[in-house]
């Protein structure tokens, strides 16, 4: 094969728009390969604008991803789940830059975990169920008698006493907790970080017996540096939602989820989520007046579609009682106001034989709104509106 993937596209691929997927061009649309061979195109001297860092630069940096009413409703509806199954949702806002899925493939090196239709970065219910028990495997003292027995704990909130199976006491089995995907809340700005490791053959070579003679694979100050380009968040807040897995005929769970709630917020301030997480990367602290905004904005949603719901209703009715009307109390009952019902009377909207009809709806209406005045008890009855409208309308009556 001798010619690119999207070679003739190329000439033809639009810009990407603000609310394009980026996720879907950073993944499907990667466009530095050279002409022979698939090999990735490095900058020189004299084309610094070919190659992986000006690729992630021109497309990433500093750019914004995310559709605000989308992320939005997404975080409404995972709260509302959550709500249903009395589980918790929190906001954590990240402290620094956030890395995730940089051991997906990818031709720049370093890949990035985003979501299929969102088009933002986050963090699977599966990685942030990783992150929760790694912690208590981690850190939890079994000597300390206050603590639970670890095993029990693990067993209970993850279905095994060990991720390795040959030393499991217990059978495998569903744990009683539900983790789900991490998402932004609001829309994400992305960067560009660059890391210079000094002894890449080391990692890559280093401790295999035909090469541990070989200069390359010696870590020593000699190396040169080899800039890697990668992708970062840099200013990402996330919802974190958890709950208890309840089966019908089965007793509730002992689970405390506030216990949950208290661990994984000590991991995402110590530990960290993501990648890179040992160099100061996914570091993130509890946002409570975020949480308190999203209920507001949740609310209000709910709010807003319970209204359209109730206009709904009303329209419905309306135009159900429309339907049962005569034709000229439909015509007279669409003005949105009586005298403009009043004005297209004057107009002869209505024929010579319909307007005396007309007339008798109009004076219905005008009954029925309180206004309708054969007798004027002001001083000046010229200045009585509703007086002088009646007379119109009785005119059409005799």
């Amino acid at each position: 094969m001798t010619v690119p993937l999207y070679d003739q596209l190329q000439a033809h691929k639009p810009e990407l728009g603000r609310e394009g997927n980026r996720g879907l061009w950073f993944e499907r649309f990667y466009d530095q390969y050279g002409s022979r061979n698939w090999d990735i195109l490095k900058p020189d001297t004299h084309h610094t604008d070919i190659g992986n860092s000006h690729w992630l630069l021109k497309h990433f940096n500093n750019k914004k991803v995310g559709n605000s009413k989308a992320l939005a409703h997404q975080s409404w509806m995972q709260m509302r789940l959550t709500k249903s199954l009395k589980g918790q949702s929190h906001v954590f806002k990240a402290s620094w830059h956030f890395v995730t899925g940089m051991g997906n493939p990818h031709p720049v090196e370093n890949g990035f975990a985003w979501h299929p239709t969102l088009g933002v970065p986050y963090l699977t219910g599966a990685a942030v169920k990783g992150l929760v028990r790694t912690y208590i495997e981690n850190y939890l003292d079994d000597n300390n008698p206050e603590n639970p027995n670890k095993k029990q704990l693990l067993l209970q909130w993850f279905g095994s006493d060990d991720k390795d199976s040959r030393k499991q006491e217990c059978d495998s089995r569903a744990g009683e907790l539900i983790f789900f995907d991490a998402l932004p809340i609001e829309p994400v700005t992305l960067a560009v970080d660059v890391m210079t490791p000094h002894m890449g053959k080391w990692y890559e070579k280093g401790g295999k017996q035909d090469s541990a003679i070989t200069s390359e694979a010696v870590p020593a100050d000699w190396h040169d540096p080899v800039p890697v380009s990668f992708l970062v968040a840099k200013d990402i807040t996330l919802l974190f939602s958890f709950a208890i897995r309840e089966y019908p005929g089965q007793r509730p769970s002992s689970i405390n989820l506030d216990e949950v709630a208290n661990v994984l917020q000590r991991v995402l301030r110590h530990e960290g989520a993501g990648g890179k997480t040992a160099t100061g990367y996914g570091g993130m602290q509890q946002a409570s007046k975020a949480l308190d905004d999203l209920h507001q904005k949740i609310a209000k949603a709910e709010a807003d579609k319970q209204a359209q719901i109730q206009q709904q209703v009303e329209r419905q009715a309306k135009e159900a009682a429309l339907q049962q009307m005569h034709p000229i109390e439909r015509e007279i009952a669409e003005f949105s106001t009586t005298p403009d019902a009043i004005k297209a009377l004057e107009a002869n909207q209505w024929s010579e034989i319909n307007q005396k009809t007309a007339a008798q709806f109009l004076k219905a209406r005008m009954q029925q709104e309180g206004i309708w005045r054969e007798e004027s008890k002001a001083k000046n009855p010229s200045k009585d509106k509703d007086y002088q409208r009646t007379q119109v309308v009785l005119k059409y009556l005799l």
